[in-house]
């Protein structure tokens, strides 16, 4: 037997239904189980509820979605690298009527990854309240001489387009002499190396996740500009983690008359602060880094810098570089050897020193969680890896709790050249959606996106390709329907 109630629904103009429920349970001494799904659209659960009292629920406040997850094998264990996918997010709501634009190609740096019986593994899972559309998985080797670090041109680009594929290889950082917050307090130290200290938002906004007062670094790096040669490519690299709001947050922000403002660079010129990028970008997720080419708009007499923000964002290490255009690099790309995708469960958090963000356990698992799930054609689980060889728009779709197993031959890369050492980046190509209200679409799979689309949600005359491709592909992967109405 069940019962179903809507509480607090409107009763006439002047009259609304009680806020307390009275459900006759006769005989039985428990509620088996209770679920709600509260106005925000979170789903919750409640087992074992006494019968013959009054009970309280509150609502548990938790993360119904992010991004999926990614796992490397380090030698020892799958060891949690980073979210991905946040660029590619679809009908995410940044203001009534405005959507973000997605950018579904990302490449993550691995720090540490080793052979199991021959081949680099990585996994990929999607652990939350979301649907990921995976459509292409590179693994990139990157040789580059000993002593240099590389990273990748990358950010959650806002106030610049999207920054095209390429990687900056760089001796020594040019690290600040000192670093102070807007409260004038000395962050130097935290600044300095990646630790899990962080410099940034020093007060949330209680109301709205994801947004903060207006908070400051600035960076004095003294006279170590001045030594550069002319011309030198100069990159700022911000190693970080972003909190995001929900599509429904930035809603009720806008109502408040607020909204988030990304990065703005600046520099210390004659007693004024110049700004050289406004709103740049941000670090798409937890334990990112984005990079910001700055070459040609310093000059050598400057020595402060200052990057502002209102979003609830915190910076690790920050420091600029300047990226050796001949140092010898060398790059290989390879495509899965083998890809499975299967439902693993729901790593938990957990935080090694008591600090935010809270990573993920691969190895300490719920077997269930109380999520949604959209109504549509999901891709079958087993054997998919050649649906990750290009972005062809055939994703691998993938529901919560499930999980994509990339396998790569490591002896496809070669041995790493003499007096060089090797680095290595994912290369991502996938779109993610979550369920929040005011997410488009947010209850079906459907309409798929594809990469030549103007936006997402697409105007009525664009359309997913149909091509025998495209439904031959459907026909063969997507056929685990699930109907959730």
């Amino acid at each position: 037997m069940f019962q179903q109630f809507v509480v607090g629904g409107s009763s006439g103009p002047v009259a609304m239904a009680p806020l307390r429920i009275h459900a006759g349970l006769g005989d039985t001494p428990t509620v088996d189980w209770l679920r709600i799904v509260w106005p925000d659209a979170v789903l919750q659960g409640e087992m074992e509820m006494a019968a013959d009292c009054v009970t309280a629920v509150e609502e548990i406040p938790r993360k119904a979605s992010s991004c999926p997850y990614l796992f490397a094998f380090n030698g020892e264990q799958f060891e949690f690298i980073a979210d991905f996918g946040g660029v590619g997010g679809l009908g995410y709501l940044v203001s009534p009527g405005q959507y973000a634009p997605p950018d579904p190609t990302e490449y993550l740096p691995i720090p540490r990854l080793e052979p199991l019986d021959g081949q680099y593994v990585l996994q990929a899972l999607t652990p939350l309240e979301e649907v990921t559309y995976f459509d292409e998985a590179k693994l990139v080797a990157v040789d580059h001489p000993a002593g240099t670090e590389v990273v990748p041109y990358e950010m959650m680009a806002i106030g610049v387009p999207p920054p095209p594929f390429e990687v900056f290889c760089f001796e020594r950082p040019i690290e600040p002499v000192r670093a102070l917050d807007e409260q004038g307090r000395d962050v130097t130290e935290l600044v300095r190396q990646v630790d899990r200290r962080y410099a940034g938002a020093t007060r949330p906004d209680p109301r709205f996740l994801g947004l903060a007062d207006e908070h400051r670094v600035e960076l004095d790096f003294a006279d170590r500009l001045q030594s550069l040669p002319p011309g030198a490519r100069l990159i700022l690299v911000l190693n970080g983690w972003v909190e995001y709001g929900y599509s429904q947050t930035n809603f009720a922000a806008s109502q408040a008359g607020l909204q988030t403002r990304a990065p703005t660079i600046e520099v210390q010129r004659d007693g004024q602060w110049v700004a050289l990028v406004r709103e740049v970008g941000y670090p798409a997720g937890v334990n990112h880094v984005m990079t910001v080419d700055l070459t040609g708009q310093l000059q050598s007499s400057d020595r402060c810098l200052r990057v502002t923000s209102n979003m609830e964002l915190y910076w690790d290490r920050i420091f600029l570089a300047q990226h050796l255009a001949q140092a010898s690099v060398k790059l290989a790309e390879v495509a899965a050897s083998s890809a499975d995708l299967h439902f693993r469960g729901y790593p938990r958090e957990f935080s090694p020193d008591g600090r935010h963000p809270n990573l993920c356990d691969y190895n300490n698992l719920d077997r269930s969680a109380g999520w949604k799930l959209m109504s549509g054609d999901y891709t079958r689980f087993g054997e998919v890896a050649e649906l990750l060889e290009a972005d062809d728009d055939c994703y691998v779709i993938m529901g919560h709790g499930e999980e994509l197993t990339l396998r790569f031959a490591a002896d496809a890369f070669g041995p790493v050249p003499e007096d060089c050492r090797r680095s290595f980046l994912l290369k991502t190509d996938s779109y993610c959606k979550d369920m929040d209200l005011y997410t488009a679409f947010p209850d079906t799979l459907e309409p798929l996106p594809f990469h030549g689309m103007s936006g997402y949600p697409y105007g009525p005359d664009e359309r997913y390709p149909d091509t025998p491709k495209t439904r031959e592909y459907r026909e063969r992967f997507n056929t685990r329907t699930i109907r959730t109405r």
